[in-house]
């Protein structure tokens, strides 16, 4: 596996093009000119794939040659590397690099390892013992055969499960970094390659994160059938087919053809199931595929009627809506089943701009337990929740300029987006939102400007191009419409739902006890009652209100006579909350027939992304300050 120090000897070794002595080399590097060498025949053996070569000439040095496309290739994989997608020269990042070299091969032995990880037999026997903890973890264990070595055993959907923690990494923008020796990186090109061809020669668009999503997997599969390593009879069978598994099969055949192999059923069902693709046409609207037969259409339908009776809200006649959020469950009902987690990268932002739509989408998940006996963590519901909001900005009915949009997230996120945009700036028409893989298919469009999630060469560009860096900050839409103004509305809810006699300091030791406290004032106020009290413990059971920068709001939807409240606690010293330190809390009370207030939630973001504001009010503990800053 190339590491941090190999990538920057590549990466100088192109830079330069000509003989670098051990002695330069080792001075780059702060290691010794031994080292330097043990390096270099190390490097060798990765890059030879590539044609690439390392050579050494005595009294000269050492300089990278090969094929000017195998080299170029090296090179961008280095600089990948150093730019942060490998493997940490940690305690850590051995113990990964141990896994990954495990997961490789069938059996190797600790000398092996100890020659391929450049460490000592009895360094790498200490980072054994790290691998056989996080091996428990996933109820997998790591067996010796004498002569042979050791070698990772248990389930086989599990042992794909560590692959996918450890053996290859992506960035916020998808670019991916394959940890695994046994296939290459153009191998990885050729497999890439399969499926946008694929997919363009049958009019098919897929989101960006699919797209990875997709190639992992297939990755994960070759891998592991290269090892013999294939899924028995039983190890899938309660797994139902996905709506994406004939796709998926036809792209996995042309895999199999390109590398040599029979692809059986059970990795069809495997990628299919567990990649959570959406195939999704972005201009029309409408699925590609859909499948009535698994009971999810009408738990949606039951489940809005629910969601109706008790927040008031309709959501039953968006269609768009209904469809997306089938679609969505229907993957990850399969995906659960299977025992594969989709991280949500945007969940804390999610979980402090839509708070009431993370609480319709902890509905959603309750409702689903009960049904189909599946639970839905705070990923998941996150990604609900995004569904929900463009629902809700869909509802603020306005129309219209030609706008062009690239998102690089899921397909929730990016109607939400286009709602914001369409609701939020006049005469606006969206004409369009692709994946960045189909950049060139939009830039055809006939449009007034472009709008992307990810950074893009204007140069290219006839014309305007707005980057947006927050999708859930009001940046792009004070870009393209200075004429929208919320300063006065902002200050009019600000003074509406905050009051000096719930701004407290608060001494408590969990998440409950304090919501008890502040609970406890803002009742003999006459603010609430016990019953907001148990909703608001209650709703944080379900998902966890801890957002960062050492905020939580936890929250409830009241009904009745109570006018919407924000009680502010501020504790003596923070504390864990779920997963993050804490030690301001918003305790967020909402009637829900004071909707226009929700926007408090936005202004709240505004503050609490500012961790420098947010420490400056736990210290000088000051109402007024608090409100000048909040309101500003």
């Amino acid at each position: 596996m190339i590491s941090r120090n190999y990538s920057i000897i590549i990466k100088y070794l192109t830079n330069k093009g000509k003989y670098v002595t051990a002695c330069e080399l080792s001075q780059q590097i702060g290691v010794s000119i031994r080292t330097i060498k043990r390096y270099i025949k190390d490097i060798n053996y990765y890059i030879n794939d590539y044609g690439v070569e390392i050579i050494s000439l005595n009294g000269a040095g050492y300089k990278i040659g090969g094929p000017s496309k195998g080299i170029k290739r090296v090179n961008e994989e280095a600089e990948n590397i150093i730019e942060g997608f490998e493997v940490e020269d940690s305690a850590e990042g051995r113990i990964a690099r141990v896994i990954c070299t495990l997961l490789s091969r069938n059996y190797i032995t600790v000398e092996e390892l100890s020659e391929k990880l450049n460490l000592s037999v009895p360094s790498v026997n200490i980072l054994i013992t790290g691998v056989k903890d996080i091996l428990k973890a996933y109820d997998l264990k790591l067996i010796s055969k004498p002569f042979y070595g050791s070698k990772i055993v248990g389930q086989e959907i599990k042992i794909r499960s560590l692959m996918l923690r450890y053996a290859i990494k992506t960035d916020e923008n998808y670019s991916l970094y394959n940890r695994l020796d046994n296939i290459a990186g153009y191998e990885i090109e050729s497999i890439q390659s399969i499926i946008t061809k694929f997919l363009r020669n049958n009019s098919i668009i897929i989101c960006d994160k699919d797209v990875t999503a997709l190639l992992i997997r297939i990755i994960i599969s070759i891998s592991r059938m290269r090892n013999d390593c294939i899924f028995q009879n039983d190890d899938l069978k309660d797994v139902c087919k996905p709506g994406n598994y004939e796709l998926v099969e036809k792209i996995m055949q042309q895999v199999g053809k390109a590398f040599n192999f029979a692809i059986s059923k059970n990795e069809v069902l495997y990628v299919s199931m567990s990649c959570g693709v959406t195939i999704y046409n972005y201009n029309t609207g409408e699925e590609l595929i859909k499948d009535s037969q698994d009971g999810v259409e009408e738990f949606v339908e039951q489940a809005l009627q629910d969601i109706f009776m008790i927040s008031g809200i309709n959501f039953l006649e968006d269609e768009d809506f209904k469809n997306a959020l089938v679609m969505h469950l229907k993957i990850f009902i399969n995906r659960f089943r299977a025992g594969i987690n989709a991280k949500n990268p945007l969940l804390n932002q999610i979980k402090i701009k839509f708070p009431i739509e993370t609480d319709l989408a902890t509905i959603i998940a309750t409702k689903l337990k009960s049904e189909f006996k599946v639970t839905l963590n705070e990923d998941e519901i996150g990604f609900i929740a995004m569904h929900f909001g463009a629902a809700f900005e869909r509802k603020k009915d306005k129309n219209g300029k030609k706008v062009c949009i690239i998102c690089h997230y899921g397909i929730g996120t990016s109607r939400l987006l286009v709602e914001k945009l369409k609701q939020q700036i006049s005469d606006i028409d969206i004409v369009g939102i692709y994946p960045v893989s189909y950049l060139d298919i939009a830039v055809k469009q006939d449009v007034d400007f472009i709008v992307s999630t990810i950074k893009l060469n204007n140069r290219y560009f006839k014309v305007p191009v707005f980057y947006i860096e927050d999708i859930f900050s009001n940046e792009i839409v004070n870009e393209l419409n200075s004429a929208i103004s919320v300063g006065e509305q902002r200050r009019k809810i600000i003074a509406e739902i905050f009051s000096r006699d719930v701004f407290l300091k608060v001494k408590a030791e969990t998440g409950e006890g304090v919501i008890k406290i502040i609970g406890e004032v803002m009742k003999s106020k006459g603010f609430i009652d016990d019953e907001v009290i148990a909703n608001v413990i209650e709703r944080e059971k379900l998902s966890s209100t801890d957002i960062g920068h050492m905020t939580a709001i936890p929250h409830a939807i009241m009904e009745g006579a109570y006018k919407s409240i924000i009680g502010v606690g501020i504790l003596e010293k923070p504390i864990i909350w779920n997963k993050e330190e804490v030690q301001m809390v918003f305790m967020a009370c909402f009637n829900k027939k004071e909707r226009y207030k929700l926007q408090i939630f936005e202004f709240l973001y505004d503050f609490i992304k500012d961790e420098g504001e947010v420490k400056r009010v736990i210290k000088d503990f000051n109402f007024e300050k608090f409100m000048r800053i909040i309101q500003n």
